[in-house]
């Protein structure tokens, strides 16, 4: 199947080696060159990755449909309880932060809310590619409304199915691929901040805050996913 598994629950922690951690570099660098970034030359490339269980990554990418669903869909076509029966019965809690727990406790047609719930689409993005969605592209270019209900309807499972009875059907990613999208968006994101304080080092045209925002927010989602046993605010997300 390529990179993809037919699994139920990943148990491969295996630590990239040195020599591979240079080739997969090398690849990052050439890409981001490529594409106008340019990351700091002196970025580590061994780090500890222990890629975490699918059903934690299907709990985070269904916590954030959840979302999405709250604050998009009207509730005279989607009512309240059946979104949070949809929580209730998956333990999506558990995949939530506070504030956005706090979500649930707001008015739906909260439009401050619905205009930043679009960042949760990029978290959302690399969640789903795991389970054979599109791959992230780089060019910091937002998520439309169409992709992102492309991801709720084809790469998460019905508000009336269980994610437990969702998961075992699923093809999922390689570790090895992973990590690799994971170590190219560990240097744009170098790139990024670099730009963010005034350096000269992302592609003509690219906004350092908009555009960087969201290889952040990309790059959130796919370290998080190889950071087992991290609670989804305290993923080092340093450069």
């Amino acid at each position: 199947m390529g990179w993809f598994n037919r699994k139920k629950t990943s148990t491969n922690n295996t630590q990239t080696t040195q020599k591979d951690s240079s080739i997969v570099r090398s690849q990052s660098i050439t890409t981001c060159l490529d594409a106008g970034f340019h990351p700091a030359s002196s970025l580590p490339t061994i780090r500890e990755t222990k890629l975490r269980p699918a059903d934690e990554i299907a709990g985070r990418l269904h916590a954030i449909k959840a979302l999405v669903l709250w604050l998009m869909v009207p509730s005279e076509n989607l009512p309240d309880e059946k979104i949070i029966n949809f929580i209730n019965q998956n333990k999506l809690f558990g995949y939530m932060t506070l504030e956005e727990k706090e979500i649930l406790d707001a008015s739906r047609n909260d439009i401050e809310l619905r205009n930043s719930i679009g960042w949760k689409f990029e978290n959302a993005w690399p969640l789903a590619w795991y389970f054979g969605y599109d791959e992230p592209e780089i060019s910091g270019q937002m998520m439309t409304g169409e992709q992102m209900q492309e991801i709720l309807i084809n790469y998460t499972c019905p508000l009336d199915t269980l994610i437990n009875d969702w998961l075992p059907q699923q093809h999922t990613l390689e570790k090895e691929k992973l990590a690799e999208k994971e170590d190219l968006f560990y240097c744009l994101h170098n790139a990024v901040r670099s730009a963010q304080l005034g350096g000269n080092t992302t592609p003509d045209g690219f906004e350092p805050i908009g555009n960087g925002g969201v290889i952040h927010e990309r790059r959130h989602s796919l370290t998080w996913m190889l950071s087992n046993g991290t609670e989804w605010e305290d993923t080092d997300l340093s450069t």
